[in-house]
């Protein structure tokens, strides 16, 4: 039953869900985070950990056919990167086991797992970002949170890049397969049929960036007496996320900063002897 105040307003309240109250620089803040822990770390319990962390932060929001095609690229990525790290990897000393003949080491596995952990930390808490927020309310709550026109861009456009990807990708492959260039029956054919794709892939997701700021340009969105649309979103604890999330990320840079301090100069002091 509708309440009088329903009534009279002519719209029924909306119930929000747990992630919508979460503010844009929160979800920001917090993909942040997650990517300096595990650039901070080479222990694979703890990207297990952070892999589980945002899977679960996915499965309790919604998920999206995108997401699932961003995380199929990834772990094609993470594969390429496991035979090329397992043969070639600088630092290869001890053979774990071998196929054919071909010889993998565990130093460059271990390397391109690490590698491959933090990829999917990267595309997994990106995705809870994109699958929960809308690019106008992004927009809309960075500028008024002070940011520029051209900072808020610029973050947009790393977020949504691999989607972008992802559209090209499937618009290449389906212009293949209407020409008949791309069966794609097998594997070995799917991989024939992205590896040439790569490079093209990659300039055009760029061009089509650049267009489309050459776009908002020319429409004054970068124009300094440009009204900023107000958000009508109610954002619960933001200030206390901010400077929670915030000072955990200035603990983890310093953190990398005093790691790779001690490594450099790990030569130069030696211990006592």
């Amino acid at each position: 039953m509708m309440t009088d105040q329903t009534l009279i307003s002519g719209a029924p309240r909306v119930k929000l869900k747990w992630y919508q109250v979460i503010d844009p620089i929160t979800k920001l803040l917090f993909i942040l985070d997650m990517t300096l822990l595990s650039f901070a770390s080479m222990n694979l319990l703890l990207q297990a950990g952070l892999i589980l962390v945002a899977t679960l932060l996915l499965l309790f929001s919604k998920l999206s056919s995108t997401t699932f095609k961003a995380l199929g690229f990834s772990l094609f990525l993470i594969c390429t990167m496991l035979i090329i790290q397992g043969l070639f990897y600088s630092r290869n000393q001890t053979v774990l086991f071998s196929v054919l003949g071909v010889s993998f080491y565990k130093e460059g596995l271990i390397y391109a797992t690490t590698l491959g952990c933090r990829v999917l930390v990267i595309i997994l808490t990106s995705g809870f970002f994109m699958v929960t927020t809308s690019i106008s309310e992004n927009a809309a709550y960075l500028e008024l949170s002070g940011l520029s026109y051209k900072t808020v861009y610029v973050l947009m456009s790393v977020c949504y890049i691999l989607p972008e990807m992802m559209r090209n990708m499937r618009k290449i492959q389906q212009a293949q397969k209407v020409r008949g260039t791309n069966p794609q029956k097998t594997l070995i054919q799917k991989l024939k049929s992205v590896l040439p794709v790569l490079i093209p892939l990659v300039i055009k997701t760029l061009d089509q960036s650049m267009t489309r700021s050459i776009s908002l340009q020319l429409r004054g969105f970068d124009n300094l007496n440009r009204t900023v649309r107000t958000s009508q979103r109610v954002y619960r604890l933001s200030r206390t996320l901010h400077i929670g999330l915030t000072g955990l990320a200035i603990l983890l840079i310093g953190w990398s900063n005093f790691q790779l301090q001690s490594v450099y100069l790990r030569p130069y002091f030696p211990p006592n002897q």
